[in-house]
Parts: C-alpha cells; structure tokens; sequence
C-alpha cells in the first residue's frame, strides 16, 4: 500500500484535482462563486486516491486524504454518490474515529457498507478500543499510543496539536488509577488559573459520571494550609505558585502522579525557573513518580529527560490533527470601499485566488479590517478573532457588537447580569455579550473567564475577542480564526511558536471537518509565521538564564546593593543555582547544559562567584526556596533588616508580625511591611507611597470586599479618566499587583519573618503566622469562604454566601454540609452563581457536550 500510495503522490493530476477540489470547498464556505468545480467523475477518482493515501505511513499523505474525503463529502453530499461511506472508510484507515461524528449520515453509515469494509473497520478499531469504566473507548492511534504507555507505568513527553484529544487522555487515565485501591495523590500542574478552572471542571466531571463511584475523591485547586489533614485520594490541580504554597505547607507530601500540562512554559523566564524547581521538589520526595509532559508542537522532547537527569522518558511526537487548518490571505484593493481577494495557502506556500469580496464598509485600520471580515464571514459559525492587548480587545467586541442586531437571549443575559455583579456595571463586556461577543484576555477574573468559556463551549457567544490567553492551553476551538498583525505584548510581533499554537484552535472536532484561519494584510505583517518551522525549540530558563544572560546573571550573583524594582529572571536562576550549591549539587546541574559543562571558563567563573555569594547568605536554604524567584541577596537583605529590628526588645519583634485581615489594625500592619519590603528589597525611594495604596486594596482583596466595589472606588478616584480604562486598570492592579506581586512579597517576608522569630526566641510565634500569601491569592481570610472555595466556588459566589452561613469558622466538610441544606434559591443571587452552587451540591446533572466523548 505504501508503494501504491507513493505513485499516487507522485501524480501530477492527482495533485491538480485535489487543488481543485479544496478551492472549490473553500468557495463554497466562504460564500463566493468559483468556477472549475470538479466534476463526479473526478470526484470518484480523488476519493479512490484518498482511500489509498490513508494507509500511508506519510503524515502529507494522510492530510491530503482527509482533506480531499471530507471536501468531497461537504460538497456533494451522499445523493449522487455514497460519499458518507466513502468518509468513514477513509476516516477508518485514517484512526480518526471522533471526526465520523462530524455528520450523522457518516456515523451511521456502517451497516451499509460491504462486508469485507465493515470487517477491515472492525480490525481496525479493535486494535484502537481500550476498556475503561466498564465500557469500551475508541481512541485515535495517536491517543491509543498515548494510552498504552500511561498504562504501562511510563514517563512520557508528548507534543501534540490543540485538536488531537490529549486532555481526554490524560484526564481518563487519572480516574482509571484512582480506580485502584488505596491512597493516591496526583498532581496536575497548569499555568494559569484559567486552566484549574478548566481542567478540574473537566476531572469533576468524569469523576461525577456513571453513578459518581468516585465521588470520594477530592479535587483540589487551593493550597491546604499547613496543619490542616491532606486527603488520602485526591487530584491536585494546581499552578506551579500554588504548588508551591502546597509543598511549602506540607514537607511530607508526595505526589504517585505528577502531569506538567503546557510543559514548554519551563521556557517562561522566572515561572519557568520556578516550574523546573517545584517538579524536581516532588520527585526528591518520591523519585519513582510517573510523570507526563505534555505541549504543543515541540522539536526537543528529549529536553525534559536531560533537565530532570531522567533516563526512562518516552517521547511522543506529534500525531496526525483530527481537524485540517486552511491558510487564507486577505489582501484588501480598496480599504475605502472594503473590497478585497481571499487567496488559499497551498502546501508549498503557493498562494491561489479563491475570490473576491466585497465587505461594503471602510475598512482602512486594522480594527476596521478584523472586525468587517469577522461579521462578512463568521455569521452563523463559531469565531476567534486575536487581538494585541486588553484594551484592543474591548474595543474590537464592542465594535463586532455594534454592528450586530437582536435581543439578548436568556443565557446571554445571565452572563451580562454576571460580568456587571461580579467586575462593575460599565464593564464592556456586560455590552457584548448580550449580542453574542466577548472578550478573553489574563487580568479578567477567573469566574468571568470560566464563564465567557462556557458561553463559547455552548454557542452562546458566536465571536470571542482573544489575546495571548488561549496560548497557555484553553480549550476554547472555532471554525473561524481571524489575525490581522498579531503582537504579544508591548509591541512584540506573535513568534512563529506562539502563531502556529494558536491557529491549532481554528477547527473543532466533531462539529467541522476543517477550521479556516484568516491572514489580513499578511504582507505587511513584521513576522511571516508561515515561513517559519510549526514545531519550536524548548530552551529550559535555567539553561537560557545562564547561557543567554550570563553576563546579567553574573553581575546579580556578585554585586548584593544591586537593586531592580521587578523581580527578575536571573534573580530566580540565581537562586535556584546557590540551592544547587548549597546541596553540592552545582557541578552536576552545569554539566546538564549543552555547551555550557562544569570546566568551562564561564562555568568556573559563575561557580566562584556563587560560592562567594554563599559565604554572606546565612539564610538556611529550606527559608530561601519558599520564595525561589527572590534573589537570595535580596532575602538576606531582608533579614538583617527585621533581625535588627527584632532583637530590640520582644515587643518590637511582635510588631513585624502581620495582622489578620480582620484585625482593626490590619492596614497599618501591611503599609509597614509593604513598605519595608519595597525599600530593602525593591529600592524604591523614601517618597514611594505605593506601599499605603496597596495595603489598602490588598486588604479590601483579603476581607472580601466584592469587586464592582474597588472598581467603584477607582472610579470615584479617577472620574476625568476613560471608564473603560480604569476598570482594566483595577483589574490589573487586582491580577497583578495583589494576587502575583504582593503575594509573592508577603510570602517572602513570613518566610525571612519565621526564621528571624526563632532566631531571637520566639519559635511558637513563628509557627502562628496568619497565611496572607494564600488570603491575597485567594481573595478572602474568613474561614467559611476558604472552606468554600475550597470545593470549587468561586469567590464571588462563597463571599455572597458566607454570611447566610451559621458562622465565619466553618470547616471544609461543615461548610458543605451546611451548602447542601441552604435554600440557596433564596438569596437574591444571578442566575450563573445559582448555576454554579446547584453544580457544586450536585442538584442538577452534569453537563457534557460531544467533544467530552474524545
């Protein structure tokens, strides 16, 4: 079959047929008239070639054969020709089982094929079934491959594209070991908050299914404070942060099953630093852990063996897509009148006129392009449109919105009542959605983002306005994808890894066979993607901390007065590397990167400077890794400044202490420690009073103020200001300044704060810290909130319940106790937050939708 399919390759008219075809498919999709439709006789022709490339072993061959079926089948139906058995034969032979659902003739177009095709089906599929829960699965050959070697007790490192179904893998595979008797901890490490909501979501879910047999086991997505019991049998879905917190808390813990989801991002400057050293943290308490890394499209799978000195990591490269991805270039001939060519992207870069449109409105800027193309060609369909930043993506949903027509539908209206109760009135979203818009970018709160998910997910939402948020693995596919000179931050065109990582999501499986990405004016694009390698190059932050910035790194490690105002990348490998030091582990982590040895001039040169470094650190290095992205220097500095203080007198000492959030004097206690961690470890000046401001909305934050009332009061602060401007402006001072540097600063000084307590003679004290890093991460102190969240509430909807509840102090299990006899229905809440407490008492089925099956 291989030689056979070859000679077809090697046919010119095959090639020229399907060309045809595929431009005719395209035409018809877009709503544009194309001569040159193939004619059946054709058709016939290119479906027999495609029933032979499947069987090949040549990834090019096996596209083309999915395109040139599914092409055929969507243009000409099964009147003329039984093309929906044609489908599913090639699909068969293709292992792509979940796209036959794509149209029910094809799914149901088994009993009427012959014998000998129903008998190779069955063969076939047969090798792909596994057995779990009881019942059969049939997976793809990439996603049985993936199976086989999870269940064999393998490390794996997998690259795989967004639509080739890894997360229905991975998260089955977690409840078939919890299957297994005795205690199991698994920790599944995302790096957002976006994804623990998603990925827990989804474990609950097939936790919850066939009669909930697994209903003991916990699903955890806040860091357990210490001193409190760890559960026996629980799932651990967790940013590399919370991680943190988590093993911080509990030195004894140990994880059977650790999945690094997104694992490229131990690329990401100092989160990477801190994602390498919290995997390493687990496997030192249980080295024979089963681990799994899995990415995008990646060309060094081999990397995470050498990072972690493993030798039994299994690599997967990346499989077959389920879904086929069309290139079109949107070049405009006269922006006044909105007129334009669509040409198609063939294989070798070739570009093809498709047609012609005319869109009838100005299009000249880029905002004016994206948002005319994405109302001309995304009614009816599912679309993406990337935007470069927050505000871009405001006001290209606010734009699609205005021009689109109808009352709100009841769930569109639920979710504009959310977004106004849960962020502020004037939000923009609460304008878009209720026309089927929305928005998606990192500062949104992450009920909202769940929400704004679920709406798409739903087909509630017809347009979704992203940025470089669906790049960190949401779920979140759509026919229609539409960049118009993509940036990633400041400015900063999209690199190719991060174009070909986000077009992955253009196409969704079992509601489309093919997924549509709209390139406009690709000609004046800074960056061409297309021309450049879909699989990147993972370069560990360790590694490129110390081979990139070696000179940066070397001056931090050498000169302590050095002061930046950001924590930094080189801050974070230099402390990861004096822990190394200080564990006689230097030498051999140096000798883990390429080019770079433990011999070396500039290796000898760092490992002199680190170990003269290490003579004025006097912090024991169990202290200094509870905050692995503070420079060591930094740490210490911050010692000798509370050591002084302490040693003064007892009650000098107990001034450092921090206050509780509800203690009267709470905000003085955190505008003194802001303020000396500003000044000793940031250098800021004596004039700063940033201090005071972010004690105070870090205290509103712990004591559960509700947001639309912070943003109400920068509101009042700033009235001159753009509305719009200031609620992004609050969201990000919430995101990042309280929940990403504020914590991390609290963290640090209760850690350095503990060690200088013992020191002068107060151990008890120092083991009764209040837990601010987790109250800032989580939005609230009460006892009854946390207990809350900790069953997967959000925090708007626990800090609206909390005080229904009997009292402020309830444990996990009492406050769901209490939850499941409350009359929730009472309490004046929106419709979304009912939703979501309903769903966390178990009152109403779970919902699943067709992609949940693959």
């Amino acid at each position: 079959m291989q030689a056979l399919a070859d000679k077809v390759w090697a046919n010119p008219a095959f090639h020229a047929a399907a060309g045809r075809l595929q431009r005719a498919w395209l035409a018809h999709d877009i709503g544009v008239t194309r001569d040159g439709r193939p004619d059946l006789e054709e058709v016939v022709r290119l479906v027999q070639a495609s029933a032979i490339l499947a069987c090949s072993a040549i990834s090019d061959h096996r596209e083309q054969a999915y395109r040139s079926i599914t092409s055929a089948f969507d243009l000409y139906g099964a009147s003329e020709l039984p093309l929906d058995q044609a489908a599913r034969v090639v699909l068969a032979r293709l292992s792509n089982f979940p796209a036959m659902a794509t149209r029910p003739s094809i799914r149901d177009a088994m009993p009427n094929l012959p014998a000998s095709l129903i008998t190779e089906e069955l063969v076939v599929s047969d090798r792909r079934t596994v057995t779990h829960r009881g019942r059969p699965i049939l997976l793809t050959h990439y996603q049985f491959g993936l199976w086989r070697r999870l269940n064999q007790g393998k490390r794996v490192a997998i690259a795989a594209p967004t639509s080739a179904g890894k997360s229905f893998v991975l998260q089955n595979f977690i409840v078939s070991r919890l299957e297994e008797a005795g205690s199991l901890a698994v920790v599944y490490i995302v790096p957002t908050r976006a994804l623990i909501a998603q990925v827990s979501a989804d474990i609950r879910k097939l936790l919850a299914g066939d009669g909930g047999t697994l209903g003991e086991v916990d699903v955890i997505t806040v860091p357990i404070e210490s001193g409190q019991p760890l559960s026996g049998r629980a799932v651990y879905v967790l940013t590399q942060e919370r991680l943190r917190m988590m093993l911080s808390a509990h030195p004894a813990f140990r994880a059977q099953v650790i999945i690094v989801d997104e694992a490229h991002s131990v690329g990401d400057g100092a989160r990477g630093v801190l994602l390498q050293w919290t995997v390493d943290d687990l496997l030192q308490r249980l080295p024979t852990a089963q681990l799994l890394f899995a990415s995008p499209s990646i060309r060094n799978l081999d990397v995470f063996g050498r990072m972690f000195d493993l030798t039994d990591i299994d690599t997967l490269p990346s499989g077959d897509p389920t879904v086929a991805q069309n290139f079109l270039v949107a070049a405009f001939d006269n922006a006044e009148a909105g007129d334009l060519t669509l040409h198609y992207v063939e294989a070798a870069r070739a570009l093809t006129e498709v047609g012609r449109l005319a869109l009838g409105r100005r299009s000249v800027t880029r905002v004016e392009k994206l948002v005319n193309l994405a109302i001309h060609l995304g009614r009816g369909a599912s679309n993406i449109v990337y935007a470069n930043g927050a505000g871009d993506a405001e006001t290209i949903a606010l734009e699609i919105a205005d021009q689109l027509n109808g009352p709100p539908t009841p769930r569109r209206q639920a979710l504009a009542q959310l977004a106004a109760e849960t962020v502020h009135w004037s939000y923009a979203l609460v304008t878009c959605v209720k026309k089927g818009v929305a928005f998606h970018y990192s500062n949104m709160p992450t009920q909202i983002r769940t929400a704004v998910e679920e709406a798409v997910a739903r087909g509630d939402i017809d347009y979704l306005v992203c940025t470089t948020t669906l790049l960190q693995g949401v779920n979140l596919p759509a026919k229609n994808l539409f960049l118009c000179r993509p940036q990633k931050g400041d400015r900063v065109p999209l690199e190719a890894v991060d174009f070909w990582n986000l077009v992955g999501r253009a196409g969704r499986l079992m509601k489309e066979f093919q997924g549509n990405i709209f390139l406009i004016d690709y000609d004046n694009w800074h960056k061409k993607p297309l021309e450049q390698a879909r699989d990147a190059t993972i370069v560990p932050a360790i590694e490129a901390g110390v081979l990139q910035k070696g000179a940066d790194l070397l001056r931090v490690v050498e000169q302590p007065e050095s002061q930046r105002t950001e924590i930094d990348h080189v801050d974070a490998v230099f402390g990861r590397l004096l822990h190394e030091y200080f564990s006689g582990g230097l030498p051999k982590m140096l000798n883990r990167i390429p080019a770079f040895g433990d011999a070396t001039p500039d290796s000898l040169a760092l490992q002199k400077a680190i170990a003269e470094a290490a003579v004025d650190i006097t912090l024991p290095a169990s202290v200094l890794r509870i905050s692995p992205n503070i420079s060591p220097h930094r740490q210490q500095a911050l010692y000798r400044s509370l050591h002084s203080r302490a040693e003064r007198s007892p009650e000098a000492a107990m001034a450092l202490v921090p206050k509780h959030p509800n203690d009267r004097e709470a905000y003085q206690s955190y505008a003194d420690i802001l303020e000396i961690c500003h000044k000793v470890m940031q250098g800021r000046p004596d004039t700063s009073l940033l201090h005071r401001f972010l004690a105070l909305i870090a205290l509103f934050w712990m004591r559960g103020r509700p947001l639309p009332q912070i943003v109400q009061n920068q509101l009042r602060r700033n009235p001159d200001r753009d509305r719009r401007e200031v609620v992004r402006d609050t969201l990000e001072l919430v995101e990042k300044r309280v929940r990403y540097q504020c914590v991390r600063l609290f963290s640090c000084y209760g850690a350095v704060l503990a060690e200088v307590l013992q020191n002068v003679g107060l151990p008890d004290v120092a083991k009764s810290l209040p837990s601010i890093p987790l109250f800032l991460e989580l939005g609230a102190s009460d006892k009854t909130t946390l207990s809350l969240m900790s069953h997967n509430l959000s925090r708007a909807t626990a800090t609206r319940l909390t005080p229904h509840a009997p009292s402020r102090d309830l444990g996990a299990e009492e406050a769901l106790e209490w939850l499941r006899r409350a009359p929730v229905e009472t309490y004046g809440l929106p419709a979304l937050l009912l939703e979501e407490i309903l769903g966390v008492r178990g009152d109403k089925p779970v919902e699943t939708s067709d992609d949940d099956a693959h």
